[in-house]
């Protein structure tokens, strides 16, 4: 796999992912999900498909598919194409759509969960996302908030609860500021990153309320990064919403997220 050298964020690099989003605005993608091809040989990111825990929340899934299709599709094939426009990458095909008793997410390395704070796990689903990460894979937990003000809430405490069934012994800690996830390609402050959600969607969270977790494996690696008070894949969907600003950021955490996937 061609993956590009580290390199500094320059003003050329901010106009060429801007340049992408606005082209973004015009794709148009399938909104039934992609199955794998057997010809699968480069990077797809794959979205974890699940049950909710039943409290009620719908979510904006497309054509009643349900919480973890939030998004869904448009904004992971506005990833894609960002990705494609500004990297290196090579793509093995379309955005794919498992379960994590599928046994096809080990032939893949990057993982996407949505809306955690509605997601239900069970024992089957927690094995298998716990030999996924085992063997290197590596899992995004994207768009879920409570309160702010570093108050946590239902949708965090779902999420915790699920991860340590799968980890019992490890806990989420604050990425901070100065680690390499946050210039692996692009160069991001998560301090002054702006946070969809604090952009006219969640009315009481403040610009500073997004918060940033890892949870690291047993020989250092960070396997898990939690977007928290944050919604980057609301950013991949919308790209002319926030056009320069939130939405930008967005596609070039994932960007650093994935880098750091595939070279780690």
């Amino acid at each position: 796999m061609l993956l590009p050298e580290r390199r500094t964020h320059y003003p050329m690099d901010r106009l060429l992912l801007i340049l992408a989003i606005v082209l973004l605005v015009v794709i148009a993608p399938p909104a039934t999900p992609v199955q794998a091809q057997s010809n699968d040989v480069a990077f797809r990111l794959v979205r974890v498909k699940y049950e909710s825990n039943g409290n009620g929340r719908r979510g904006w899934g497309r054509r009643g598919m349900g919480v973890w299709a939030t998004d869904y599709p448009a904004a992971d094939f506005n990833l894609h194409t960002a990705i494609e426009r500004t990297t290196q990458i090579p793509l093995g095909g379309e955005p794919l759509v498992f379960t994590l008793k599928e046994k096809e997410i080990l032939d893949y390395p990057v993982l996407y969960i949505t809306e955690p704070g509605y997601w239900y796990i069970d024992e089957e689903e927690v094995a298998g996302l716990r030999t996924y990460l085992d063997r290197g894979g590596f899992l995004i937990i994207d768009d879920f908030h409570d309160y702010g003000d570093g108050q946590k809430g239902p949708q965090w405490e779902n999420m915790y609860m699920n991860m340590k069934q799968v980890y019992p012994d490890r806990e989420p800690v604050l990425l901070p500021n100065d680690h390499p996830i946050w210039s692996i390609f692009y160069d991001i402050d998560p301090l002054a990153a702006l946070s969809t959600k604090t952009r006219g969607e969640i009315g009481w969270l403040d610009y500073d309320d997004d918060e940033y977790y890892g949870i690291f494996d047993d020989n250092g690696r960070l396997s898990v990064v939690i977007c928290y008070n944050q919604d980057i894949g609301d950013g991949w969907e919308w790209p002319g919403r926030h056009l320069g600003e939130a939405s930008t950021v967005s596609f070039q955490m994932a960007i650093n997220f994935i880098m750091w996937a595939l070279t780690h």
